[in-house]
């Protein structure tokens, strides 16, 4: 599960990602709010999957896949 204590942190690294990768700026805001969800209310393995998914349907790079991903890890209540 995503650590709520520091969801405002992961947040912002989150949307930091985001703008360096040049995400579509009408899809990031409902990609941030749908990974959050995930992570924060399923699980973290769910979250990735999602994140994964998008990837595949071309809306970003696998650097950018692989870099949400370990930010998930980072940012998860147990490591």
């Amino acid at each position: 599960m995503l650590n709520i204590g520091r969801l405002g942190g992961f947040k912002y690294d989150l949307r930091e990602i985001i703008r360096r990768s040049r995400i579509d700026e009408t899809f990031a805001p409902s990609f941030i709010a749908s990974i959050v969800a995930k992570a924060s209310r399923i699980s973290i393995q769910d979250a990735k999957i999602y994140v994964k998914e998008s990837k595949d349907v071309g809306k970003y790079s696998d650097t950018v896949s692989n870099e949400i991903c370990g930010l998930l890890d980072y940012y998860s209540k147990y490591r």
